[in-house]
């Protein structure tokens, strides 16, 4: 476009370009988020995409499991597409499920204490790691991975992030407990050891993925203007400079270094 209007001498006569670096007015602008956050905020966040491999491979597994454990039925997800059986899902619910007792008020709370315990780790306080197990236990679990399976539960997304903060903070504190021993239960570094993992098991994994494959990941956030929406008819002979464009386009980009 820019060598259109260099070679049409009428446009040059009508119309004013910003400034002489033309094109420089519509680059793509990217903000590197990694270095607008705080280290806990970074580590959160990186902690959160590993943490989808677990979540994934939950699915895996449960999806292995007989239906009178999961109550998910298997055959209708292979009959039916699976964006069609999300949207399902999501539409009909919430509902009150019928899974079992252990699975609804203690799995599903021990899950959302180990969200909660992620977020402490890396040093949220205690409100915002009850406002993060929430968000994982409803928006990327409830209604994300799971729905693709069966209906929202109503005691799932009360129960997981309330009780899992609950039970999720006396975890954190026998954490510190454990600190306080130097990393000792009953004597034994194993059992400290074994204590840690199972206090913020999905803070641990995620370590263990990132520190496994070596990543060190960046995070852009990009603005720009679309360049078809750029025309000659935008620009104001009367003030000799372009209108301001309203309309941009957005991205996140995710940069994996090895």
């Amino acid at each position: 476009m820019y060598k259109n209007y260099q070679n049409n001498q009428l446009l040059k006569q009508q119309f004013t370009p910003l400034d002489l670096n033309f094109n420089a007015d519509y680059k793509t602008r990217n903000t590197n988020v990694n270095a607008e956050l705080t280290k806990p905020q970074k580590d959160l966040i990186e902690g959160t995409l590993y943490l989808q491999v677990t979540l994934i491979s939950t699915i895996g597994i449960l999806a292995l499991m007989p239906e009178s454990v999961t109550n998910w039925d298997v055959q209708s997800l292979k009959e039916n597409p699976l964006d069609q059986k999300w949207k399902d899902n999501v539409s009909a619910g919430p509902v009150w499920d019928e899974d079992d007792f252990v699975i609804n008020y203690i799995g599903h709370p021990v899950s959302g204490a180990w969200y909660y315990t992620m977020a402490r780790n890396d040093g949220v306080d205690p409100f915002g790691s009850f406002i993060y197990s929430f968000f994982i236990s409803t928006f990327v679990w409830e209604y994300g991975y799971e729905a693709f399976a069966e209906i929202p539960s109503i005691q799932d997304i009360i129960a997981t992030p309330v009780v899992g903060a609950f039970l999720g903070e006396y975890m954190y504190y026998l954490e510190g407990e454990i600190d306080k021993n130097r990393g000792e239960v009953l004597g034994s570094s194993t059992l400290g050891a074994i204590s840690y993992f199972f206090i913020d098991p999905f803070g641990n994994l995620a370590n263990g993925i990132s520190n496994f494959f070596n990543v060190e990941t960046t995070m852009y956030f990009q603005t720009y203007q679309p360049y078809n929406n750029i025309a000659q008819s935008n620009y104001d002979i009367a003030i000799l400079k372009p209108q301001q464009f309203s309309s941009f386009d957005y991205g996140f980009m995710l940069n994996f270094k090895y």
